[in-house]
Protein backbone atom coordinates (compact mmCIF):
# COMPACT_ATOMS: atom_id res chain seq x y z
CA UNK A 1 0.00 0.00 0.00
CA UNK A 2 0.93 3.80 -0.60
CA UNK A 3 1.99 5.35 2.51
CA UNK A 4 2.17 9.26 2.50
CA UNK A 5 3.15 12.15 5.19
CA UNK A 6 1.09 14.97 3.78
CA UNK A 7 2.04 18.04 4.89
CA UNK A 8 -0.52 20.80 6.24
CA UNK A 9 -0.38 22.52 2.67
CA UNK A 10 -1.22 19.97 0.65
CA UNK A 11 -4.01 18.32 3.74
CA UNK A 12 -5.85 22.13 3.86
CA UNK A 13 -5.90 23.01 -0.01
CA UNK A 14 -7.64 19.40 -0.22
CA UNK A 15 -10.38 20.33 2.29
CA UNK A 16 -10.97 23.99 1.74
CA UNK A 17 -12.38 25.03 -2.12
CA UNK A 18 -10.98 28.04 -2.94
CA UNK A 19 -12.82 31.16 -2.29
CA UNK A 20 -11.15 33.64 -4.64
CA UNK A 21 -14.08 35.12 -6.49
CA UNK A 22 -12.46 36.57 -9.52
CA UNK A 23 -12.62 34.20 -12.51
CA UNK A 24 -9.08 34.13 -13.98
CA UNK A 25 -6.25 31.72 -14.28
CA UNK A 26 -5.28 32.28 -10.50
CA UNK A 27 -8.14 30.72 -9.79
CA UNK A 28 -8.37 28.21 -12.47
CA UNK A 29 -4.73 26.80 -10.88
CA UNK A 30 -6.02 26.94 -7.05
CA UNK A 31 -9.41 24.79 -8.77
CA UNK A 32 -6.95 22.53 -9.87
CA UNK A 33 -4.36 21.98 -7.20
CA UNK A 34 -7.99 21.90 -5.11
CA UNK A 35 -8.91 18.92 -6.78
CA UNK A 36 -5.75 17.21 -7.37
CA UNK A 37 -5.24 17.50 -2.99
CA UNK A 38 -8.71 16.13 -2.59
CA UNK A 39 -8.23 13.46 -4.76
CA UNK A 40 -5.54 12.01 -1.99
CA UNK A 41 -7.61 12.80 0.68
CA UNK A 42 -10.30 10.32 -0.84
CA UNK A 43 -7.88 8.14 -1.47
CA UNK A 44 -6.72 7.93 2.50
CA UNK A 45 -10.74 7.96 3.12
CA UNK A 46 -11.28 5.37 1.37
CA UNK A 47 -8.02 3.51 2.57
CA UNK A 48 -6.67 3.05 -1.10
CA UNK A 49 -3.41 4.27 0.36
CA UNK A 50 -2.09 5.15 4.19
CA UNK A 51 -1.25 9.13 5.28
CA UNK A 52 1.02 10.06 8.26
CA UNK A 53 1.13 12.97 10.03
CA UNK A 54 3.05 14.71 13.18
CA UNK A 55 0.19 15.95 15.77
CA UNK A 56 1.51 19.50 15.12
CA UNK A 57 -0.64 18.87 11.81
CA UNK A 58 -3.96 18.72 13.59
CA UNK A 59 -2.70 22.56 15.36
CA UNK A 60 -1.72 24.23 12.34
CA UNK A 61 -4.68 22.57 9.94
CA UNK A 62 -7.03 24.00 12.40
CA UNK A 63 -5.43 27.41 12.42
CA UNK A 64 -5.02 27.69 8.54
CA UNK A 65 -8.67 26.48 8.29
CA UNK A 66 -9.75 28.58 10.89
CA UNK A 67 -7.95 31.75 9.12
CA UNK A 68 -9.51 30.61 6.10
CA UNK A 69 -13.21 30.24 6.47
CA UNK A 70 -13.46 32.10 9.99
CA UNK A 71 -15.89 29.41 10.87
CA UNK A 72 -14.70 27.27 14.37
CA UNK A 73 -17.07 23.93 12.68
CA UNK A 74 -15.53 24.06 9.56
CA UNK A 75 -11.98 23.89 11.76
CA UNK A 76 -13.23 21.02 14.03
CA UNK A 77 -14.24 19.39 11.23
CA UNK A 78 -10.20 19.29 9.20
CA UNK A 79 -8.83 18.50 12.71
CA UNK A 80 -11.44 15.45 12.74
CA UNK A 81 -10.75 14.08 9.03
CA UNK A 82 -6.97 14.34 9.95
CA UNK A 83 -7.24 12.39 12.98
CA UNK A 84 -9.96 9.79 11.65
CA UNK A 85 -7.68 9.04 8.58
CA UNK A 86 -4.58 9.38 9.58
CA UNK A 87 -3.30 5.40 9.67
CA UNK A 88 -0.73 7.22 13.04
CA UNK A 89 -0.34 10.45 13.96
CA UNK A 90 3.02 10.75 15.52
CA UNK A 91 3.35 12.69 19.14
CA UNK A 92 6.93 14.63 19.48
CA UNK A 93 8.45 12.02 22.27
CA UNK A 94 7.69 9.56 19.36
CA UNK A 95 9.81 11.31 17.11
CA UNK A 96 11.93 13.64 19.35
CA UNK A 97 15.72 12.26 18.68
CA UNK A 98 15.38 11.53 15.17
CA UNK A 99 13.60 15.48 14.49
CA UNK A 100 16.79 17.15 16.09
CA UNK A 101 19.25 15.03 14.05
CA UNK A 102 17.34 15.81 11.01
CA UNK A 103 17.08 19.61 11.86
CA UNK A 104 21.17 19.97 12.78
CA UNK A 105 21.73 17.94 9.72
CA UNK A 106 19.27 19.54 7.03
CA UNK A 107 19.29 23.45 9.03
CA UNK A 108 15.60 23.11 7.93
CA UNK A 109 12.57 24.92 10.03
CA UNK A 110 11.14 23.19 12.90
CA UNK A 111 8.24 22.84 11.24
CA UNK A 112 9.95 21.26 7.78
CA UNK A 113 12.12 19.07 9.88
CA UNK A 114 9.23 17.78 12.03
CA UNK A 115 7.26 16.69 8.64
CA UNK A 116 10.62 15.02 6.71
CA UNK A 117 11.38 12.85 10.44
CA UNK A 118 7.79 11.37 9.97
CA UNK A 119 8.42 11.07 6.12
CA UNK A 120 11.68 9.18 6.84
CA UNK A 121 10.44 7.54 9.88
CA UNK A 122 7.18 6.00 7.96
CA UNK A 123 8.54 4.88 5.28
CA UNK A 124 6.81 7.28 3.16
CA UNK A 125 6.48 9.81 0.21
CA UNK A 126 6.14 13.31 1.28
CA UNK A 127 3.07 15.26 -0.66
CA UNK A 128 3.34 19.12 0.19
CA UNK A 129 3.07 22.36 -1.54
CA UNK A 130 6.00 24.17 0.29
CA UNK A 131 8.61 24.37 -2.42
CA UNK A 132 11.96 24.32 0.47
CA UNK A 133 10.44 21.24 2.15
CA UNK A 134 10.10 19.09 -1.15
CA UNK A 135 13.66 20.38 -2.23
CA UNK A 136 15.51 19.53 1.24
CA UNK A 137 13.61 16.43 1.30
CA UNK A 138 14.50 15.10 -2.35
CA UNK A 139 18.18 16.50 -0.72
CA UNK A 140 17.57 13.95 1.83
CA UNK A 141 16.96 11.63 -0.91
CA UNK A 142 12.97 11.06 0.54
CA UNK A 143 10.28 10.67 -2.14
CA UNK A 144 8.43 13.83 -2.49
CA UNK A 145 5.71 15.51 -4.82
CA UNK A 146 5.33 18.79 -4.98
CA UNK A 147 1.60 19.69 -5.53
CA UNK A 148 1.84 22.60 -8.15
CA UNK A 149 4.43 20.65 -9.81
CA UNK A 150 1.59 17.81 -10.21
CA UNK A 151 -0.96 19.63 -12.07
Amino acid sequence: MVRYTMDTSLAVKGLIPPRRKKQDEILGQQQRMYELARSYLDRVRSKEVEMFLPAIALVETGIVVSRITNNEEDSQRAVSFLRRNAAHIFYDHEILEEAISCGIKTKASGYDTIFLTVTEMSGSELLTDDSLQHKIALSKGLASHLLREMI
